[in-house]
């Protein structure tokens, strides 16, 4: 499944390149996100807006796609982000985060080598605070996170593999003690959007 912001009627998107919803816009589309709690499993783009997104609040966790030409998240215009919580986990090829336009911190991860589907990924900060516990469905080769937990100036590390003593949700472990993977990188909040290329 994957979810497409565009008005529907014929002509309302002009051919383009891959991942691109269609091409270019012809009307000006928006998602708003201001609550509640989606979940998408992607085969082509996960989240493809034909235009802008803007979420305030909820919870967005997105698994795909696995083919370099889609991205789990694919928009034209622009992304901001003041709140709310978003994992983001796919390919590499076309990832895209939230834009700098947003107010809460953003980190995007691209590694080099893909990262096998029921891979535990946990993230915490550098005193031992779990922020994110969350093993996608698909391979993995890129992710996109956002939470009121990640903070400007500080340090976090990230693991894969390991294992938690919590229970899942769509993947996303709420609670548990964390047992340590293998320390894949650490990086600093240094601004709205970090990037991370490992």
């Amino acid at each position: 499944m994957q979810e497409n912001a565009a008005d529907g009627s014929e002509g309302s998107a002009q051919p383009g390149k891959p991942g691109q919803g269609g091409g270019m816009p012809v009307g000006n589309f928006n998602l708003n996100i201001n609550g509640g709690y989606l979940v998408t499993n992607a085969t082509g783009d996960g989240f493809d807006i034909n235009g802008s997104i803007t979420m305030t609040g909820g919870d967005v966790i997105i698994n795909g796609p696995i083919s370099n030409n889609n991205g789990a998240l694919d928009y034209d215009r622009t992304f901001k982000l003041s709140g709310g919580f978003l994992v983001a986990a796919g390919s590499s090829g076309m990832a895209q985060a939230p834009g700098t336009t947003s107010t809460q911190s953003v980190v995007l991860m691209n590694f080099s080598s893909t990262i096998q589907a029921g891979t535990l990924f946990h993230i915490q900060s550098s005193d031992g605070e779990a922020i994110l516990d969350f093993k996608p469905i698909k391979k993995y080769q890129a992710v996109a996170f956002s939470s009121s937990k990640l903070k400007k100036g500080l340090t976090y590390d990230v693991d894969t593999g390991g294992s938690s003593s919590g229970a899942a949700t769509d993947g996303l472990y709420q609670s548990g003690a964390y047992t340590p993977g293998t320390r894949l990188t650490s990086f600093t909040v240094s601004g709205v959007v970090t990037r991370v290329n490992k």
